[in-house]
């Protein structure tokens, strides 16, 4: 096979599994996919595992998950019109990503929470009360957002005590997620819409690390949607699945960012305008700890990141319940996952309270 600057020398003795997809079917695979998928060859369907970690996706995406059991992220390019998927493997990579990064964000959100404490000072000339309620809202912010980078880092670090599943309403739980984004979006100034294909799905799974996961991408999206833009979730319900998808209007998924998704190849970006972070690895944990996947992916202007879990009913005598707002040490959750994007006046201590 050749044309459009492809080459199978080029990747036959590749370390890592390569598939070259034409219509969803198999066109080339190097011989470390032959391994990873004994018996494949050239003109056979996608391997349902493969089919499964990415869905409807179209290059530019990343997705990860498991493979037969392999934990991998698979990377998606165009190729002359083809679709290149190269898997890469999660055993062995770091389990706390961008620690330098991590550090440089605390630094300044650090010194943010100083600045705006200093100006509050009693010592120095008192400011008026409109100023003193801005200072204060700002050192809230600044708490909020080093309460989110501490929690990122424990469930980004695969802390096992972190995983409690029990049965659940998936279907309740992004309602309540939905309608607390969608207050804080209304009086942020944001452009945000929910739907649920169905009123309950009953499942088993936590209910603190899925809603933590729900608003790691709400808070990417609205990061990439400003507010110019629009963002929205969306559950729905496909065959044994739960297909959760947030989505947003603006700039569309590079290869760079695709290159850096999931704990890639790159460093996860740690600058707070960017929504492909340290948010990202959450998500991605949360995910494969519910046995599912997530895709991201861009088309046409707008940018979808896709969470695809399996539908486990609760046995015989499990507890059921619908989940209830999460409090950490009394912050509410959303404004603390929410606190890298909201305006500052949101945490005003009356508010608050």
């Amino acid at each position: 096979m050749s044309g459009d600057g492809w080459s199978e020398r080029l990747f036959d003795g590749f370390p890592e599994p390569v598939l070259l997809l034409r219509e969803r079917r198999v066109a080339y695979r190097n011989q470390a996919a032959a391994g990873r998928f004994p018996g494949l060859r050239a003109g056979d369907e996608m391997p349902e595992a493969l089919r499964t970690l990415l869905g409807e996706a179209r290059p530019p995406a990343a997705a990860a998950g498991e493979v037969n059991g392999w934990p991998c992220i698979a990377s998606l390019q165009e190729m002359g019109g083809d679709t290149l998927v190269v898997l890469r493997s999660r055993e062995g990579s770091a389990g706390r990503p961008g620690l330098e990064g991590l550090a440089h964000q605390l630094r300044r959100e650090t010194a943010t929470l100083s600045a705006a404490l200093q100006r509050l000072d009693p010592t120095e000339e008192a400011p008026d009360e409109e100023k003193a309620k801005r200072y204060l809202s700002a050192a809230n912010q600044g708490l909020y957002r080093i309460i989110r980078l501490a929690d990122h880092l424990a469930l980004s670090g695969g802390e096992e005590g972190q995983w409690t599943p029990q049965g659940l309403d998936l279907a309740g739980l992004c309602r309540e997620t939905a309608e607390e984004v969608e207050g804080v979006c209304r009086m942020g100034g944001y452009d945000f819409t929910w739907a649920l294909e169905t009123a309950g799905l009953l499942t088993v799974g936590d209910d603190r690390l899925l809603r933590r996961m729900l608003l790691c991408l709400v808070s990417n999206a609205m990061k990439a949607a400003g507010q110019t833009g629009k963002l929205g979730l969306r559950l729905s319900v496909r065959g044994d699945r739960a297909v959760i998808t947030v989505w947003n209007t603006g700039r569309d998924l590079e290869e760079k960012d695709v290159a850096r998704m999931f704990g890639g190849d790159q460093a996860p970006s740690m600058d707070v305008k960017q929504g492909l972070g340290l948010g990202l690895e959450v998500v991605r944990r949360a995910a494969v700890l519910h046995g599912g996947t997530v895709l991201a992916e861009s088309r046409e202007g707008v940018t979808r990141c896709v969470v695809s879990l399996p539908i486990r009913r609760p046995e015989g005598g499990e507890l059921l319940r619908t989940p209830r707002v999460d409090y950490s040490g009394g912050f509410p959750t959303v404004l603390v996952e929410l606190s890298d994007v909201l305006p500052p006046e949101l945490y005003r201590v009356e508010d608050l309270q």
